[in-house]
């Protein structure tokens, strides 16, 4: 149960709407459409059912995205209580690649006097695991992978997102100032990040994974660009492999996200020094912030700048950044628009092996790391040789560099003073 700061209507609508729907739960839906309405259809929401499917991943391509159809039935219960339910529908829809089925499962959703809603979720599913790595296991025994925590909490990220878009408190560095137009747009741009790479996080039969023939974890995506605005024109290739690590999620993310720390896992980093010069808060956890950070070189010449999202909540944390050019900065702090600034994100997800508190520090945490490059020697949907073993050196030496510095903190157990990365 938790509150959110709109109105249960608004709620309503967000889950009826396919559309908005996968935009808000971009972090679990990977895609969705409505097959049909059985019942309303008349603009109304009251008494309202839905035949749906959707392909549901969590942030790592390793694991297969888990498909279901179900029925969606929204109802006004009182003048201030609305309920949404959803039922799998295999009985009367069989399909040969349904491997996950809903139990009755929903939300109420109630107004508040102060104009929130209280919202109680439930989600009562069953999940074929057969087929998943041992290595896996313990995220789908737990009900972290697609129990109700990681719904709810992503509607409070999107409510505290809607909170601030347009008023967005700034701490910045003397000297600097972003006015509220060039808050909005670095906000903008990096929720389309976001987006961007949990979408590409996503082991959907869209993302065209392919995984390298001597490392079983590590996958490969070639993706050409033609027209979509806001990514460069031409091949760029992300990579990723997941880990887990002797360390909780909760100390992990502070010092992936950390500007002092930066330069012990970016290879790109090395040698220079990298500063945050402005951050705006997304929630009341310090940690939930996007962050405009420099890179300077030993001269104290500037090399590159970084647009930085971090994000945390009980289910998982993200730290997702996109370079910059000096210029793109510029345009964006005066307001510019954000869809036609070109980015490719790359960052982390850390998965905790179990839903527990953060002061639960004796337990591991299931890191998975992305880049996205440009790739200019090939427009082609594979990669020659020498592409694919420099790939491997640049992942496989960052998840060195990263399980050093966890072996390093853990030794010292420094985790806790920020100023000690």
């Amino acid at each position: 149960m938790t509150y959110i700061n709109m109105a249960p209507i608004c709620i309503v609508e967000l889950l009826m709407d396919v559309n908005q729907w996968s935009e808000v739960f971009y972090n679990i839906v990977s895609k969705a459409t409505i097959v049909g309405t059985l019942l309303g259809g008349d603009g109304s929401y009251d008494n309202r059912l839905q035949v749906m499917s959707a392909e549901l991943h969590l942030p790592t391509p390793v694991l297969l995205t888990r498909e279901c159809y179900f029925g969606r039935y929204s109802k006004q219960l009182s003048h201030n209580t609305w309920g949404v339910v959803d039922v799998s529908l295999e009985k009367f829809l069989p399909s040969p690649t349904t491997n996950f089925r809903k139990k009755p499962s929903g939300c109420l959703i109630k107004l508040m006097p102060n104009g929130h809603s209280k919202v109680t979720w439930v989600e009562h599913v069953d999940v074929e695991d057969s087929q998943v790595d041992q290595y896996f296991q313990s995220l789908f025994t737990s009900t972290l992978a697609f129990g109700a925590s990681r719904w709810i909490n992503s509607l409070i990220r999107y409510g505290e997102w809607l909170q601030r878009l347009f008023v967005t408190p700034l701490v910045a560095e003397e000297g600097v100032f972003i006015a509220q137009m060039g808050r909005t747009s670095l906000l903008q741009l990096a929720d389309r990040m976001m987006k961007t790479f949990c979408g590409n996080m996503s082991s959907t039969a869209d993302n065209p994974w392919t995984q390298m023939a001597h490392s079983p974890y590590v996958r490969i995506m070639v993706k050409n660009n033609m027209e979509e605005a806001g990514k460069p024109p031409g091949t760029s290739v992300v990579f990723t492999t997941s880990v887990w690590l002797d360390v909780s999620r909760n100390r992990l993310f502070n010092f992936l996200r950390h500007e002092n720390s930066r330069t012990k896992w970016d290879l790109l980093s090395h040698r220079h020094t990298i500063r945050e010069f402005a951050s705006m808060l997304k929630g009341e956890n310090p940690g939930n912030r996007v962050s405009l950070m420099r890179a300077h070189n030993s001269q104290g010449k500037l090399v590159i700048c970084f647009l930085q999202e971090s994000y945390t909540d009980s289910t998982g944390s993200y730290i997702v950044y996109a370079p910059l050019d000096a210029s793109a900065v510029a345009a964006l702090v005066h307001g510019a628009n954000p869809d036609k600034v070109m980015i490719l994100p790359s960052g982390f997800s850390i998965l905790p092996e179990r839903l527990q508190g953060d002061e639960d520090r004796n337990s591991r945490s299931l890191l998975t790391i992305a880049f996205h490059i440009v790739e200019s020697t090939t427009s082609k949907p594979y990669l020659a040789p020498e592409s694919i073993e420099t790939i491997y050196k640049v992942i496989s030496d960052t998840v060195y560099s990263i399980t050093n510095s966890v072996l390093y903190h853990n030794h010292r157990n420094n985790w806790m003073d920020d100023s000690n990365f």
